[in-house]
């Protein structure tokens, strides 16, 4: 049982002076490098009931700066000036440019019809089948020889789809049209 008490003291001074030598400077023996801290450095709740903000202090030269529940000070001593206020509006990078395109729910014509003559980068198309019957559609660009994104898709009798684009460029604009009338409404969102 001793035996187990040495071999057991001796593996604890072995861990411990490994952690205690982890305490050593990186860098080297500690005669070649020197590090000096100056200044103060506070953090410190506001009240001892934790029912202010944080706040936190640090001063150089002289010269504090503070940051609290009621703003902040420059380390020169001069107030941080607010943000201008205003709207900031984020859009995305498109071939297209950056004017929302909304077409509106609109109910889809017999015959090849412009929606728009303006290139547009197509986010989403809503299809609706009002009807009981499965109905067809057709999505194209406004080109000279159209491209067709949908020809001859089916909209399966009483639903809605989602089509989504992703952004793609329409060139010179947008066209469509339904088999029947009256049977398919759609809106196209997307940026001009």
């Amino acid at each position: 049982m001793r035996r187990f008490w040495k071999a057991g003291a001796l593996g604890v001074l072995l861990v411990g002076g490994s952690l205690l030598g982890q305490l050593s400077q990186s860098g080297g023996s500690g005669s070649g490098v020197s590090a000096t801290q100056s200044g103060t450095w506070t953090v410190q709740p506001g009240n001892t009931a934790n029912t202010s903000p944080w706040l936190f202090s640090m001063s150089q030269g002289g010269n504090t700066a503070a940051v609290s529940g009621q703003g902040a000070l420059k380390i020169d001593g001069s107030a941080v000036t607010q943000p201008v206020s205003g709207t900031v509006t984020a859009v995305e990078e498109t071939a297209c440019g950056t004017t929302f395109f909304d077409s509106g729910m609109v109910s889809l014509p017999t015959s090849s019809t412009v929606v728009t003559a303006t290139a547009t980068c197509v986010d989403a198309v809503l299809f609706v089948n009002t009807t009981a019957s499965t109905q067809t559609i057709t999505l194209t660009d406004n080109q000279g020889s159209p491209v067709a994104y949908l020809n001859a898709f089916q909209v399966p009798a009483n639903s809605t789809l989602v089509y989504d684009l992703h952004n793609a460029r329409l060139a010179s604009g947008i066209k469509w049209q339904a088999t029947n009338a009256a049977s398919v409404n759609a809106q196209i969102v997307g940026l001009q």
